[in-house]
């Protein structure tokens, strides 16, 4: 079978898969669909693992724990040289939002199926993502423009904009680094507690301010984009149900949307990857108000 181009680029017929698990079955049936040879890689507990099994060849990376092999961008990178792939598909999770892999990727001559380098170091940090949003006329609740100094300006920010105000690690997600201040004098300590759980968790401590939307829904948009500015919204769905700010159920379509509300969501979601040059699959998620106030959260450069 003749190799199928990637948006416009060489040709592709083999395809590394740079994940285990779930998503990696996925992307292997996704290749014997499309006539792609699959590759699967794998740690040495995971030798007879189903993907490993499923996919069309298999390579070791050595190691027992993600940290010394999935998680290692050299090994991987080596696996895709040696299995003589054209492509690496990095599904999520891992290093599927590691912008220094997809540029690692690029320069070792192979095609990177997701979005580009810059688009995921853009959309990873919060503040540049808001900053994103703002040029492409996207709904945003108040918040700060850049980093804050530290709890003085928490406190001025609420202030300015009212109480409950959320403190987020400017390069977080998944709930670490964000706490949730409903009074002024709370403020400090919660500042000093996020910026230690950003620190811990993300290497980098720098915090963000914004207006808080109590007991809001979570809404997401899944995102198509092409890299000639074409972007398609496939669905929605809602992710409100959580614990300890991660999801436990997400119903898809989002119900109890206004069709303005759902407009807005596309029109916005489409927008925003249009404005940060997205390119292939994501996620651009908001947050819906008991007012029905829409404001922009973040971009997931996955499904």
């Amino acid at each position: 079978m003749r190799g199928r181009r990637v948006s416009g680029g060489r040709p592709v017929q083999k395809v590394l898969i740079a994940n285990r698990g779930e998503i990696a079955v996925r992307v292997i049936r996704a290749c014997k669909d499309a006539g792609y040879t699959s590759v699967a890689i794998y740690a040495e507990p995971d030798r007879d693992a189903l993907h490993v099994r499923m996919a069309d060849e298999a390579f070791a990376l050595g190691g027992s724990t993600p940290g010394d092999s999935y998680l290692v961008i050299e090994k991987v990178i080596a696996a895709a040289t040696q299995s003589g792939a054209d492509a690496v598909h990095p599904g999520y999770g891992f290093l599927a939002e590691n912008a220094d892999f997809a540029q690692a990727v690029l320069d070792a001559g192979l095609v990177w199926i997701g979005p580009s380098p810059q688009a995921i170091r853009d959309l990873g940090d919060k503040v540049t993502a808001r900053h994103i949003a703002l040029r492409a006329g996207a709904p945003l609740v108040p918040g700060t423009k850049d980093p804050v100094g530290g709890p003085d300006d928490v406190v001025a920010f609420a202030r300015e904009n009212g109480l409950p105000v959320a403190i987020k690690a400017a390069f977080g997600g998944g709930g670490r680094g964000l706490k949730i201040a409903r009074t002024i004098e709370e403020i400090p300590e919660l500042f000093d507690s996020a910026v230690r759980e950003a620190v811990a968790a993300f290497g980098r401590g720098e915090c963000f301010v914004e207006r808080y939307l109590d007991r809001s829904r979570h809404v997401e948009a899944q995102v198509l984009a092409d890299q000639h500015g074409n972007v398609v919204v496939v669905g929605t769905r809602d992710c409100s149900l959580q614990r300890r700010n991660q999801k436990l159920v997400e119903e898809a379509p989002a119900p109890f949307l206004t069709d303005d509300q759902r407009a807005r969501i596309h029109d916005s979601a489409k927008a925003i990857c249009r404005e940060a040059g997205y390119s292939g699959a994501g996620t651009v998620e908001f947050l819906v108000g008991n007012d029905g106030v829409i404001s922009f959260l973040e971009v997931n450069t996955r499904l």
